[in-house]
C-alpha cells in the first residue's frame, strides 16, 4: 500500500476554511472578509448548502436574544452576563463576551436586511423569553434564523467567498510534532464522485484535501443521535470530528428538549401554547383522551401551565412541582413512550372545562392586551399570530381544521467543544468552534441565546485570525504531506476491510446500528436519566466501536458517507453516555433538562424522591443538596482513552478597563492575546 500517490488527489490551500454553512459559519466568513482577510483565502465547505438547522428550524416567533435597548429598561452587559450564567455551568467571561457583543451582531444583522421590528421612534421592541428576567428577546416571526441565513449568504456571495457544496468532512488533520496540537487541514468526501460499485480506489479518488492555517467547525449539534427530534432531517452533526482531533468537550450532559410537531418538525412554543389549545391522545381503539385533565386540580391551574409552556418551552426539572409547565412535557412523554399513544394539539376546540372567567390571570391579561381573546384556540391564534398558522399551511397541515401531532423532542445541545475567549479549542490550536457545536452554554439558557452566541462566535474568531499571526499561512509542506499520507494509508486499509465485508449473521446494516444508537439515547439520554444498566450499554458501545470496520455490510459504495455518519453517532454517543454515567457516580441531582433516576437514595446528601401528581407518580426522580452547577464537566479522548475531569466555573469579570490602557492595547493588537 506504500505506492499510494497523494499527488493524484485534489489538494487546495486556504488561510481559513469553515466546515458548515449555517448562520454561524456564514457570519464568520463574512466577518473574516470584513476584518481584512482576502476573500480568496477563505472557503466554506459544506455537506448541503441550506441544509442546516438555522435554515430549517423555527417556532411561532423564533427568538434572537440581545441586550435590552427599548424604552426605559435598565440593562448592561454585566447584567445580561449574569442572566446567561444563571442556569449554572457556564463560564462568566464567555457570558460577558456574548452579552457585550450582542448588540454589535444584532445591528450587523439589521444592516444586512434582517427586518427586526421597531416602533415609530426607531426603538427595537423586545419581549420576555424563557429564563429571561427582562425583555431582551426579539423576533421577525417563525423564520428568524432562516432570514438571517438568507441575508448572510447573500453577503457572502457578494464578497466572492468560495463555497464548496456536497463535501462531507471525515477527518481533521492534526500536527502534534511540536508538543502542541495544531489543526492543519481536513479530508473531505465529494458526494458526486462516489460510484455505486464498491471500489477502494474510487473511494480514494473521491477525497478532497484542504490545507488550512485555520479551521472552523460550524456543523451544528448531533441531530442524528435522536429518534424524536426537532432538528431538520437534513441536519446530522459531526461531533466526532472534534473528538478524534483531540478537542476537549464540555457539558455533554446538558441538552434541551421540548414539545414539537412530528410530521413537520417545528417547535410548538410561544403562541401555539398561549392560546390554550386542547391536548388529547388516541388509545389503541382511537378513543380521544384529554390526559391533562386528571393531572391538574382545576382548569385555572391547567390554563396557567399551558400558557406558561409558551415561553417556558424547554423541559425543566425545576418546573415539575407545584403544577409547573414542565408537568405537561412529562404527561406527553407518558402518553407517547410509556402508553404508546399518539398525542395531538387541537386548535378547533377548547380544553374540557374551559371558562373565560376561570382562565388564569396571567393568560387572560396577555390575551387581552394582545387583542386575542376569542371563543376557540384557532381564533385566538389567528388574532395573536397568524403567521403561526401559515407555517403549517405551507407544509400541508391545516391546523384550522385538523389536529397537530406532537411529541417531546430533542432540540439543542447546550454543551460541545470547550473553547477559550476567542472560540478556539482549548487543546488544539488553530481549530475553532462556533454555533451549536461550541459548548458555551450551561445547564439552561435564555431562549434565543444560541442564535446570539453563534453570531458573536463568528465575530470573535475573525478578530483573532485577522489581528494575530493566524493571518499568515505558515504550515510546513513536507510535514503536512507526511501527516496526510499516514492518514490516507490508514483510511485505505480500513475502507478495504469495510468494502470487502460479506453478509453474515454477525454483520450489521447501517440502519440496524443507527436504530440501536437511537434506542439507547431514548432510554438513557432524554429527559429521563436512569443509572440502571447504563454501564453495560456503554460496554456494548465500546465493543461496537472496536469492531465497526469488520461488522458493517455496505450495499453500495455510496453508503460510505452513511457509514461515517453512523460511526460519528456511535462515537459521540459513547461520550454522551460516559458523561451521564460520571454524573451519576458523583451523585448528581435532577437539573436542567433531565430527571435523575437511581434505585437507592444517598442519605448523606439528603436525597429524596420528588413525586409528580396523579398517574405520573411512578416517574419519581431524585433531588439532593449536592449542587454541581459551579463546575463544568470536561471530556477528552487522549491516547485511546477517555479522560473526564471537572473544572471550576470562571466568574464574570468585574474589573473593567481604563480607557487609555484599553486604547493602547487595541492599537497595538495586544487585546487579542
Amino acid at each position: 500500500m506504500n505506492d499510494f500517490n497523494i499527488k493524484d488527489l485534489e489538494n487546495k490551500e486556504y488561510n481559513t476554511i469553515i466546515i458548515g454553512s449555517g448562520a454561524a459559519g456564514l457570519n464568520c466568513a463574512l466577518h473574516l472578509a470584513l476584518e481584512g482577510i482576502d476573500a480568496s483565502k477563505i472557503a466554506i465547505i459544506t455537506e448541503k448548502l441550506g441544509g442546516g438547522t438555522s435554515f430549517n428550524a423555527g417556532s411561532d416567533k423564533q427568538t434572537y436574544y440581545k441586550l435590552a435597548i427599548y424604552g426605559d429598561q435598565a440593562d448592561s452587559p454585566y447584567e445580561m452576563a449574569k442572566d446567561l450564567c444563571a442556569g449554572g455551568a457556564m463560564h462568566g467571561d464567555i457570558a460577558l463576551i456574548e452579552a457585550t457583543n450582542s448588540l454589535t451582531e444584532f445591528f450587523h444583522l439589521v444592516q444586512l436586511g434582517v427586518p427586526f421590528p421597531y416602533d415609530k421612534y426607531g426603538g427595537f421592541v423586545g419581549y420576555k423569553t424563557d429564563n429571561d428576567p427582562k425583555q431582551r428577546a426579539t423576533s421577525i416571526g417563525p423564520f428568524t434564523s432562516q432570514k438571517m441565513g438568507d441575508c448572510l449568504l447573500k453577503a457572502v456571495k457578494e464578497k466572492n467567498i468560495k463555497i464548496f457544496d456536497k463535501h462531507y468532512a471525515i477527518k481533521i488533520l492534526v500536527d502534534d510534532t511540536s508538543g502542541q496540537s495544531e489543526a492543519i487541514g481536513v479530508i473531505f468526501l465529494k458526494f458526486d464522485d462516489l460510484s455505486v460499485e464498491k471500489n477502494v480506489e474510487n473511494f480514494l479518488s473521491s477525497l478532497r484535501i484542504f490545507k488550512a492555517r485555520n479551521i472552523i467547525i460550524a456543523t451544528g449539534g448531533p441531530a442524528i443521535l435522536y429518534r424524536n427530534s426537532v432538528y431538520p432531517r437534513s441536519q446530522k452533526g459531526t461531533t466526532s470530528l472534534a473528538i478524534e482531533a483531540g478537542c476537549k468537550l464540555q457539558n455533554l450532559t446538558e441538552s434541551q428538549f421540548g414539545l414539537a410537531s412530528v410530521k413537520f418538525r417545528w417547535n410548538v412554543s410561544g403562541s401555539y401554547q398561549q392560546v390554550i389549545p386542547r391536548y388529547y391522545s388516541l388509545d389503541a381503539i382511537n378513543n380521544e383522551i384529554e390526559f391533562l385533565e386528571g393531572i391538574f386540580p382545576t382548569f385555572t391551574e391547567l390554563s396557567k401551565s399551558i400558557f406558561l409552556k409558551g415561553y417556558q418551552w424547554p423541559f425543566n426539572a425545576n418546573l415539575i412541582e407545584s403544577y409547573g409547565s414542565s408537568l405537561i412535557d412529562l404527561a406527553v412523554f407518558h402518553e407517547t413512550v410509556t402508553l404508546n399513544r399518539r398525542v395531538f394539539l387541537d386548535y378547533t376546540k377548547n380544553p374540557k372545562g374551559f371558562n373565560l372567567e376561570e382562565l388564569h390571570p396571567i393568560a387572560k391579561e396577555y390575551l387581552t392586551k394582545s387583542n386575542a381573546l376569542a371563543d376557540t384556540p384557532i381564533e385566538r391564534l389567528r388574532n395573536l399570530n397568524e403567521q403561526a398558522i401559515k407555517v403549517y399551511m405551507e407544509h400541508d397541515i391545516d391546523i384550522t381544521t385538523e389536529p397537530l401531532e406532537i411529541a417531546l423532542c430533542n432540540q439543542h445541545l447546550n454543551g460541545g467543544i470547550s473553547c477559550d475567549l476567542w472560540w478556539e479549542s482549548t487543546t488544539v490550536k488553530h481549530l475553532f468552534a462556533i454555533g451549536e457545536i461550541n459548548g458555551s452554554h450551561g445547564i439552561h439558557r435564555p431562549g434565543g441565546a444560541a442564535l446570539n452566541a453563534g453570531q458573536v462566535g463568528g465575530l470573535r474568531v475573525s478578530q483573532k485570525i485577522a489581528d494575530s499571526e493566524y493571518k499568515y499561512q505558515i504550515i510546513e509542506s513536507e510535514r503536512f504531506q507526511k501527516i496526510l499520507k499516514l492518514e490516507l494509508l490508514n483510511m485505505r486499509e480500513n475502507l478495504k476491510t469495510l468494502i470487502e465485508n460479506a453478509p453474515s449473521e454477525n454483520k450489521l446494516t447501517l440502519s440496524v446500528l443507527l436504530d440501536q444508537i437511537q434506542n439507547r439515547m431514548s432510554k438513557y439520554a432524554t429527559i429521563f436519566r436512569p443509572l440502571k444498566d447504563l454501564q453495560s450499554e456503554i460496554d456494548k458501545i465500546q465493543i461496537q466501536l472496536n469492531n465497526i470496520i469488520r461488522s458493517i455490510v455496505l450495499n453500495t459504495q455510496k453508503e460510505i458517507i452513511d457509514f461515517y455518519r453512523v460511526r460519528d453517532a456511535l462515537f459521540t454517543q459513547f461520550f454522551f453516555l460516559k458523561a451521564i454515567l460520571n454524573y451519576h457516580l458523583l451523585n448528581g441531582r435532577s437539573r436542567g433538562a433531565y430527571l435523575i433516576l437511581r434505585e437507592e437514595l444517598n442519605d448523606s446528601l439528603s436525597e429524596m424522591y420528588i413525586i409528580p401528581p396523579s398517574h405520573l407518580r411512578d416517574y419519581k426522580f431524585i433531588h439532593n443538596n449536592l449542587d454541581l452547577s459551579s463546575k463544568i464537566q470536561t471530556l477528552q479522548w487522549k491516547n485511546d482513552q477517555l479522560l473526564i475531569e471537572w473544572e471550576d466555573v470562571r466568574e464574570i469579570p468585574s474589573e473593567f478597563g481604563w480607557f487609555e490602557n484599553v486604547w493602547k492595547n487595541f492599537m497595538t493588537g495586544k487585546y487579542c492575546e
